[in-house]
């Protein structure tokens, strides 16, 4: 199958495999985290940051923010985002976590 340019650019940016992943639209995303308890954050070397809120009991949205500011959403099981957190790569440190 092929990736698009868009799976190859965030798969570097992200801790999880985007194919475990619902890309959500960034108006739906930010909603939803203005309404939702956050429940986990991680700190990107190169001042990124990724915040994790809990929506559902088996669902989290994940934002993902770069160092300049931009944000891009994602809907991901809870079981995938554990375990993602297991493994993360050296470019992330987990801040927090209550999932």
């Amino acid at each position: 199958m092929a990736t698009s340019g868009q799976q190859r650019i965030m798969g570097d940016r992200v801790p999880f495999g985007l194919d475990a992943a619902e890309c959500l639209s960034w108006d739906l995303g930010s909603e939803l985290v203005e309404r939702k308890r956050e429940c986990a954050r991680l700190e990107r070397a190169d001042g990124g940051s990724l915040t994790a809120f809990e929506a559902t009991e088996h669902t989290v949205v994940v934002r993902v923010r770069t160092a300049v500011g931009r944000e891009k959403f994602y809907g991901l099981a809870t079981a995938d985002f554990r375990a993602a957190l297991g493994d993360l790569p050296a470019a992330w440190e987990l801040a927090y976590e209550d999932v």
